[in-house]
C-alpha cells in the first residue's frame, strides 16, 4: 500500500461512504469498492489496497461494463470490514482498531483456565510491535477483568499484571470502571501475611505490583489508599499533560504555549502516518518535509514526552498522549 498516494484518503472516504462492504451486490456478495472501469488509476489503487488483504475477494464488471466491482462473500465480510476500518485509520494516522484475532484472544483470556498464558501471548505480540497500548478498552471487558480478580486466582493475578506491565489495558477506562471494593481487595492482599505456599505468595506479589502501577498512574490516591477521585485522566497525570479549555498547556523552550487540541491531534496523526511509512521517530525534527506551522509546537511537546519515557514504545506513548486529551 502506497501511503503517500495523493488520492488514497479521498478514495477510501468515498468508497466507505458509498460501498465499504455495506452494499449487497447479490445474495451473499458485498461490494467493497466500485470504480469506473475506464479509470485505470482508480482500479490500480483498489488492486494495490487489496493485494495483501487477509481475506478472499474477487472482482468483476457490471453488465453495462461501466464499473469494476471488488467484492467479498458473506463469510469473508467481517474480516473485510475490520481490514477496511484498520486501513482507513492507518492512512489517517489515527488509533488503529483491535484486530479480530487479538480481540478473540482477549475474549478467551477473560474466562480461560490459563489466563497467564494468553496474557503472555499478548505481551509477546506487544513486544514484537504487533499491537500497542490500550488493546483492552471496551468498558465491559475491563470490568470483566476486574470482576475476575475477586476470584483471587493466582494465575489470573499474574495475567492481569502482565497486561498492565505492557500497557494493554486502557488506564482511562480502568480508572472509570474500578470500584472501592476492587481497591480494597488489592489492599487486603498486599497487607496480608506472607504465605508458606509459593503459589499463593505469587498472588500477593502480583497484587503488590498491580497496586504499584495503579499508584503510578494515580488511580489509587497515595494518601488515603482509595480511588483517586481528584484525577480525571491517568494518562494526563502519567505523561504530565495539562489539558484545559480544549488546549494543551505545553512548556516549550522556557515558554508556556497553549496548543489547540485540534493541532495536537493533527501532530499525533501526522507522526503516526510517517511511522507507518517505515520512518524512525528519532529521525523526525522540525525540518521534516511534512512539518508545518500548526503542528510544529505540538510536535516539539510530543517529542519531549516521548524522549522522557524511553521505557515505552513510541506508539504506546502516542496512544497515551491521545488518550490524555480524550473528551
Amino acid at each position: 500500500m502506497d501511503l503517500d498516494h495523493p488520492h488514497l484518503p479521498g478514495f477510501l472516504s468515498a468508497q466507505l461512504r458509498d460501498h465499504g462492504g455495506q452494499a449487497e451486490l447479490d445474495a451473499g456478495l458485498w461490494t467493497l469498492f466500485a470504480v469506473p472501469a475506464a479509470d485505470p488509476e482508480a482500479n490500480a489503487l483498489a488492486q494495490s489496497l487489496l493485494r495483501t488483504a487477509p481475506f478472499a475477494h474477487d472482482s468483476g464488471q457490471t453488465e453495462d461494463d461501466q464499473w469494476t466491482l471488488y467484492y467479498v462473500d458473506t463469510a469473508n465480510r467481517p474480516l473485510a470490514l475490520a481490514w477496511l476500518d484498520d486501513t482507513i485509520k492507518l492512512v489517517a494516522g489515527e488509533i488503529r482498531p483491535v484486530a479480530p484475532a487479538h480481540h478473540a484472544l482477549v475474549t478467551e483470556l477473560i474466562t480461560s483456565a490459563k489466563p497467564h498464558r494468553l496474557a503472555q501471548d499478548l505481551a509477546a505480540r506487544h513486544t514484537r510491535g504487533e499491537l500497542s497500548a490500550g488493546l483492552i478498552h471496551p468498558p465491559a471487558e475491563v470490568r470483566a477483568l476486574l470482576d475476575r480478580l475477586h476470584q483471587c486466582e493466582p494465575l489470573f493475578f499474574a495475567g492481569f499484571l502482565t497486561l498492565l506491565h505492557h500497557h494493554l489495558i486502557d488506564m482511562l477506562v480502568l480508572h472509570q470502571q474500578i470500584l472501592a471494593e476492587d481497591i480494597a481487595l488489592k489492599n487486603e492482599l498486599v497487607l496480608g501475611g506472607l504465605s508458606g505456599d509459593p503459589f499463593l505468595q505469587s498472588r500477593q506479589d502480583a497484587a503488590v505490583e498491580i497496586r504499584h502501577i495503579l499508584l503510578r498512574f494515580q488511580i489509587i490516591n497515595p494518601i488515603d489508599q482509595q480511588k483517586n477521585t481528584a484525577v480525571k485522566n491517568p494518562y494526563a497525570v502519567f505523561l504530565d499533560v495539562v489539558y484545559f479549555n480544549d488546549e494543551v498547556i505545553a512548556p516549550i523552550d522556557g515558554l508556556t504555549v497553549a496548543v489547540p487540541r485540534a493541532d495536537f491531534l493533527n501532530a499525533l496523526h501526522t507522526i503516526r502516518r510517517n511511522l507507518a511509512r517505515g520512518d524512525s521517530f528519532h529521525s523526525f525534527d522540525t525540518q521534516a518535509p511534512w512539518m508545518n506551522q500548526s503542528i510544529a509546537y505540538p510536535f516539539r511537546f510530543i517529542k519531549q514526552r516521548v524522549d522522557s519515557h524511553p521505557e515505552l514504545a513510541v506508539l504506546d506513548t502516542l496512544y497515551m498522549l491521545e488518550r490524555a486529551v480524550s473528551v
